[in-house]
């Protein structure tokens, strides 16, 4: 992989994450203002987690001594908890992020760096699936109505 395909790479990366972190504190003040505290909780960490994530990636461009990238993608808002879950759910299966984030990985022999910071978004995007998973399956189980009273707060 080239310099500048390792800047573009990272530059999408942040954007995204950038964005993604953004949506993620909305939903956590739609959630809160529900009275969904525990999941509005959880918006709140994934919130923090891509920011940071977005963080690393610019501060790698610049390392690099590339420019880094302003930017949004357009996110979509859920007042609905499940609403979210399933686009989550579907947002793994449809950009398989994991797995372009392995074959980028492959290409990274001569930078180390690099490499281990796009291994650890690997690590949380896999626990991140996990929860997704973990939450899902509990619905799917008690029913949504159920899992909603789980979620408000005390």
């Amino acid at each position: 992989m080239t310099l500048e395909e390792k800047i573009k790479m990272l530059n999408d990366y942040a954007v995204g994450w950038y964005s993604s972190s953004q949506a993620d504190y909305i939903h956590e003040a739609i959630f809160r203002a529900q009275g969904f505290v525990k999941f509005a909780d959880r918006c709140k960490e994934e919130g923090d987690e891509e920011l940071e994530e977005a963080r690393k990636c610019t501060a790698r461009v610049v390392s690099l001594g590339g420019q880094p990238a302003i930017g949004y993608v357009e996110q979509p808002l859920f007042c609905e908890i499940k609403d979210l879950l399933k686009d989550w759910d579907d947002g793994f299966r449809e950009f398989k992020g994991v797995e372009r984030m392995e074959n980028e990985i492959a290409n990274l022999a001569d930078d180390s760096i690099t490499r281990k910071l796009l291994e650890g978004f690997i690590e949380c995007e896999a626990e991140h699936r996990a929860w997704v998973a973990q939450h899902m399956g509990i619905i799917e189980r008690i029913g949504y109505e159920n899992y909603l009273t789980l979620q408000l707060g005390d």
